[in-house]
């Protein structure tokens, strides 16, 4: 039978991957036909093509498997928007394939099935920390871009901050690393009082500027919402 939701697919997902050790290929099938193939290897998911289309995680991005299984999570996710109810069926055996740091386990994954909401974690940490912000720009993955701030100045320099990042990746060398795994908060300083977060989650960034002092909490927020949601 189909999986009907996307917990349920997810569910099938990672128990073939917890019981896969030789390189398999796995098919996602709608009632369309192949929509996917996965490739599980040693009880690790390690490739997704979607269609002729094979996914790719950032290697520099996504560095360790929560952020890995997360990517992977919400390209499956879309997919079954799209598709509709899906079969997980075997495809036959897979060559062996070298990886570079883009697989995730069935424990990383499972995490994703009951979470509808987990690619607005940066969103959470707004809500958390908007107390103590005094602007910020927030930039999606595909592309949208939302800011928030009375001061037409400090707009200006939180989008001038923004384009030097998106266009120099050499500048995240100068920031002040809080976390260095894959999501990622680093804090620059623009003014002598206030400072500003630049928070990763896969495609989406935030630019938000806050006083010396709310500066602390904000990251408290941070880390609240990412430590808890990788429990």
């Amino acid at each position: 039978m189909p999986a009907r939701d996307f917990a349920g697919l997810i569910s099938r997902l990672t128990q073939e991957i917890d019981e896969t050790v030789l390189p398999r290929t796995f098919a996602l099938c709608s009632d369309k036909g192949t929509e996917a193939t996965i490739v599980v290897s040693n009880r690790r998911l390690i490739e997704l093509k979607i269609g002729e289309n094979k996914f790719e995680p950032d290697n520099e991005r996504y560095r360790d498997a929560d952020a890995v299984a997360r990517e992977y999570a919400k390209a499956i996710k879309a997919l079954f928007l799209r598709s509709g109810p899906m079969r997980l069926r075997l495809a036959g055996r897979a060559p062996a394939i070298m990886t570079q740091g883009t697989t995730c386990t069935a424990t990383h994954m499972s995490q994703f099935g009951h979470q509808p909401g987990f690619e607005n974690r940066l969103k959470t940490f707004l809500k958390l920390s908007h107390s103590q912000c005094l602007g910020w720009i927030y930039q999606e993955s595909n592309g949208r871009i939302l800011t928030h701030g009375s001061d037409g100045e400090l707009t200006k320099r939180l989008q001038s901050l923004r384009d030097i990042v998106l266009s120099k990746a050499e500048s995240r060398k100068i920031a002040c690393r809080i976390d260095t795994a894959c999501p990622s908060c680093s804090a620059f300083a623009i003014t002598q009082d206030v400072q500003v977060l630049v928070a990763e989650d896969g495609n989406d960034r935030v630019f938000a500027a806050f006083s010396n002092s709310g500066v602390f909490k904000a990251i408290s927020a941070w880390r609240q919402v990412f430590q808890a949601s990788e429990r």
